[in-house]
């Protein structure tokens, strides 16, 4: 397996080999409006290098989303709780 480094713009990503990643490459990549992303991907080619940060991204997203589920359900019960103590007083 390969180490790839991905580069990002809006809606358009470049995936490169590791080994090929120079410091000027990251220079023209950036002119270009790229940006690196963080997460390097081991894979056998590129093809299966985006399809990995794709579903590690989803994941991400997903747990996410659980996340904010449940900090919005336990906000919800502080607040009912805080109101039923102030009107009982």
């Amino acid at each position: 397996m390969r180490k790839y480094v991905v580069f990002i713009k809006s809606d358009e990503s470049k995936v490169i080999p590791k080994e090929s990643v120079t410091h000027s490459l990251i220079k023209d990549m950036k002119k270009k409006g790229f940006r690196k992303h963080h997460v390097e991907v081991n894979a056998e080619n590129e093809r299966e290098a985006i399809d990995k940060l794709n579903k590690n991204s989803e994941d991400y997203l997903n747990s996410l989303r659980e996340f904010s589920g449940d900090i919005f359900i336990c906000s919800a019960c502080v607040i009912i709780i805080s109101l039923v103590y102030i009107f009982s007083q």
